[in-house]
């Protein structure tokens, strides 16, 4: 066991039990000039996780513990993406332009 420091108590981490999983950290979504920003995101809150999340990664790669990434991704046509959201919100950059 290891214990990781959090409120309001420290945390028991069983690395024989856990992975991590890192969710949607495409540039896309957290960097100024893509997506997430073009909705009107703050995404410079979400850039704030970045160093935190690679030094996770290279806790978990260091030790040989599992690391899960997943991302949203649709076919090069959007012909897996529902018509709602490509027309989601009135960003200036939709889901497929450059």
């Amino acid at each position: 066991m290891i214990s990781v420091p959090a409120r309001p108590y420290p945390y028991a981490l069983d690395p024989a039990h856990t992975a991590l999983v890192v969710i949607d950290m495409q540039r896309d979504f957290i960097e100024r000039g893509g997506f997430g920003d073009s909705l009107g995101n703050d995404v410079a809150r979400l850039e704030a996780i970045i160093p935190t999340t690679a030094a996770l990664l290279e806790l978990f790669r260091q030790r040989g513990w599992p690391v899960i990434h997943t991302r949203e991704a649709h076919q090069p046509d959007l012909s897996d993406c529902p018509p709602s959201k490509i027309r989601r919100g009135n960003p200036s950059l939709k889901i497929g332009e450059a």
